[in-house]
């Protein structure tokens, strides 16, 4: 089929769909709409909304449209600097879960995938689906041997379908930073790139079998969260083959108690986790949502986290990783000045920005949060509420965030779900002052020392030229003020004077307009009176505006 007929015809499903669930609120939500845009949605006013409530209408458009948007939904879910929180709240319900495709199908791709019959590899495969998804379905098998394993199978032609939905949002998100000024600061291109990463990567069978791998590795010694065992000898770009696993489902409550399990050790396990994976591996799961998460009561008292489904990863820079760990303990001192400050110095904000009032907002956001206790704080919220209050100050979408702040949701979520009780801060304090410790360290600074050494090396005989040429632009620099600040002058003054003629010929029309208004009804015949009345003001107005036109004349 024309690629190009494809695209056209996803765009006007799009566009079908859009207003069956009059998605043109959207615009509502705090972005300035264009006059032309307010004309155009003159007709869908006539159409009343599914309901009146926007994220639930927008949550059943997202799961029409597709697997691209459920997962650009659930990505969103997260972006409460963005949206409203009844939005981001209808958003965080949207589930990844659709009709299995067919089985003789799925049988056929499987030995397509490997290479030979089923028979060859398994000695028995369960024909119906255990889970389903937008990407993949799961079927459970056992080996020839007799380990029990389950078989992650693509959906045929999911990569066309995604890619044209990725394209088409691309458009969408040009069509709105051209639209809407204020949206350029969103980075809507940016997010878009990481969330192109994101969706491809949950493609990419390959790459997440290497995940959970790598996660496997860093967490088989510590005990504390397992991950199932990739076959790697059936790994293809489409099929992963992985051990076959049994727990209780984490947002299975009632079944958590009924097997005696440690709620409140199990919370703050969970935080535990978070923290260890972003700030000592710099590698976390980064799609930690209950689907994904199972817990293996077999010691009630020492309960351990399974992770599933290691598609999505996340990690850091080491600045952003500083400064968020900077972020959280200035927090906890009350030290406000040193979150600002930490804003300019990683470049989350312009380094222009006046620092005393980004200091003020930044403690009308926190400071009431201390007269609750620490259970009371949704950490995952108060990080949200200063970045959403640092958008007062230009601060631009940080990208890579963006799967933190989805992370810690969910596993704040999570936590408090188990242990309404959660003090996330006590699990976290002696971590994070130990990290920080460990950061400042002899050996810390002498390992990056070691790490940035060869960079400095390269750079050192370079120093003296490189402080020549930077004295030589700054003095170019205030040269090129000055000239730039005398040239300002002068179009100033042209515009003044552009704006005086704009403004007589603009006098001018309004004036003339009674004028010949008065003489056509005159010509008409059309109540004389009246005629003359307006054709009088007409040669009134005229006259007036002759009398101001020479006064201005004189000032020029």
């Amino acid at each position: 089929m024309n690629p190009l007929r494809l695209s056209y015809r996803r765009l006007l499903r799009l566009l079908k769909i859009f207003m069956k669930y009059r998605l043109d609120r959207l615009a509502d939500l705090g972005l300035t709409s264009p006059f032309w845009l307010k004309f155009i949605r003159l007709p869908l006013l006539l159409k009343p909304p599914p309901s009146q409530n926007l994220g639930t209408d927008l949550v059943s458009a997202l799961t029409e449209l597709g697997p691209a948007f459920i997962k650009l939904g659930q990505l969103l879910s997260t972006r409460r600097d963005l949206l409203p929180e009844r939005v981001a709240d209808a958003l965080a319900t949207l589930q990844d879960q659709v009709g299995a495709f067919d089985t003789d199908l799925a049988m056929s791709l499987l030995e397509q995938a490997l290479g030979a019959p089923i028979k060859d590899h398994f000695s028995h495969v369960n024909q119906t689906p255990i889970a389903s998804a937008s990407i993949a379905q799961v079927h459970s098998a056992q080996l020839l041997d007799g380990q029990a394993v389950v078989i992650k199978l693509k959906r045929p032609n999911i990569e066309q379908d995604v890619l044209a939905d990725l394209a088409m949002l691309e458009s969408i998100a040009s069509l709105i930073e051209r639209t809407f000024q204020a949206s350029r600061r969103l980075h809507l291109f940016e997010v878009l790139r990481d969330y192109r990463a994101i969706i491809l990567g949950e493609l990419d069978f390959i790459q997440e079998a290497d995940n959970a791998k790598k996660l496997r590795e860093y967490w088989l010694p510590r005990g504390k969260l397992y991950v199932p065992k990739i076959h790697p000898q059936y790994t293809r770009e489409n099929v992963i083959v992985m051990e076959q696993v049994f727990g209780i489902g984490i947002g299975n409550r009632h079944e958590l108690i009924e097997a005696n399990v440690d709620l409140e050790r199990l919370a703050n396990l969970g935080v535990e986790i978070f923290f260890t994976q972003v700030f000592i591996d710099n590698f976390f799961h980064a799609d930690m949502h209950p689907g994904n998460i199972l817990i293996d009561a077999s010691d009630p008292k020492d309960p351990t986290y399974i992770a599933l489904d290691c598609a999505i990863i996340g990690s850091l820079t080491r600045q952003d990783r500083n400064y968020l760990g900077r972020n959280l303990i200035s927090f906890f001192n009350e030290d406000y000045r040193d979150i600002a400050e930490a804003h300019v110095e990683s470049g989350w904000v312009p380094a222009y920005t006046d620092i005393n009032a980004f200091e003020r907002v930044i403690r009308d956001t926190c400071a009431p949060l201390f007269g609750k206790t620490m259970s009371d704080i949704a950490f995952g919220k108060l990080l949200v509420e200063l970045f959403s209050a640092a958008r007062q100050f230009n601060m631009e979408v940080q990208p890579q965030l963006v799967l933190l702040q989805k992370t810690l949701l969910n596993i704040e979520g999570i936590g408090r779900h188990l242990y309404g009780d959660l003090d996330l801060w006590q699990t976290a304090a002696p971590f994070m002052q130990t990290w920080r410790k460990d950061r400042l360290s002899p050996k810390r600074v002498v390992q990056d020392l070691l790490l940035l050494g060869p960079e400095l090396l390269h750079e050192l005989p370079d120093l003296p030229k490189n402080l020549l040429l930077a004295s030589r632009r700054i003095e170019q620099l205030s040269k090129a003020q000055v000239t730039q600040s005398k040239a300002l002058n002068t179009l100033e003054n042209a515009l003044t004077k552009q704006l005086a003629r704009q403004r007589r010929r603009d006098g001018f029309m309004i004036m003339a307009l009674p004028l010949i208004t008065g003489y056509a009804l005159k010509l008409m015949d059309v109540t004389i009176s009246i005629g003359m009345l307006i054709l009088g003001l007409g040669i009134i107005g005229v006259g007036v505006f002759l009398v101001a036109r020479s006064k201005e004349t004189n000032n020029d």
